[in-house]
C-alpha cells in the first residue's frame, strides 16, 4: 500500500485511487493461491528445482487465475477479481519481458502485478528459507535497484527508493 499510494504521486498513474489501493491490499493476499495445485514434492523442496519442477512451479500462476476467475460466482467486485486474476497471473512477469507466464513487456504488464512483483521479490530476498539465510534490507535494496528496467518496472523502483522508510519502520 505504502508503495502504491507513493507512486500515485505521479500523474502518470492517475489510476491509483482508494479503489486500486483498497483492491489491491486485498488482492495481493490471494497472489500464490495456485500454488495449492503444485506437489508437495516441488513446493517444499530443499535445494534448487530441476527444470522440469521449475516448470510445474510457473503453473501456479494460471491456477492462481483461473481461481480468481471461479471466484466470479461468488459476487466479488469486477474490479476486485480482475486485480485477483491480474496479480495472480503476472507477479511472475518482467519488464523486459523475459518473465513468465507470457513473456510480457513493460506496461503491457497490470500495473497491481508490476508493483506487486517488487514486494514480492524484496520478501523472498529478505525471507529465510530452508535453502538459503534472510539477506539484509540493504542487500535487498540493492538487488532491487540492480533490477530496475529489467525485472523491475523503473517507476515502481524509484517509488519504492522513496518511500523506503515508511517501508522499514513496517518491516
Amino acid at each position: 500500500m505504502i508503495l502504491a499510494r507513493q507512486l500515485s504521486i505521479h500523474k502518470k498513474y492517475k489510476k491509483i485511487t482508494r479503489d486500486f489501493l483498497d483492491n489491491l491490499y486485498y488482492a495481493a493476499t490471494l497472489h500464490d493461491i495456485g500454488k495449492v495445485a503444485i506437489p508437495d514434492a516441488v513446493l517444499l523442496k530443499n535445494g534448487k528445482l530441476t527444470d522440469v519442477e521449475f516448470d510445474e512451479m510457473k503453473q501456479h500462476v494460471l491456477t492462481g487465475q483461473n481461481t480468481q476467475r471461479d471466484n466470479r460466482k461468488i459476487h466479488l467486485t469486477e474490479s476486485f477479481l480482475e486485480m485477483g486474476m491480474n496479480i495472480c497471473a503476472y507477479h511472475h512477469e518482467k519488464f523486459n519481458g523475459k518473465g513468465y507466464p507470457e513473456g510480457l513487456v513493460g506496461e503491457e504488464i497490470p500495473l497491481e502485478a508490476r508493483i506487486f512483483a517488487l514486494y514480492d521479490a524484496y520478501d523472498a530476498i529478505r525471507s529465510k528459507r530452508s535453502y538459503k539465510e534472510g539477506l539484509s534490507d540493504l542487500e535487498a535494496m540493492n538487488r532491487i535497484v540492480a533490477d530496475k528496467n529489467q525485472h523491475f518496472d523503473p517507476d515502481v523502483v524509484e517509488a519504492f527508493l522513496d518511500c523506503e522508510k515508511k517501508l522499514l519502520a513496517i518491516t
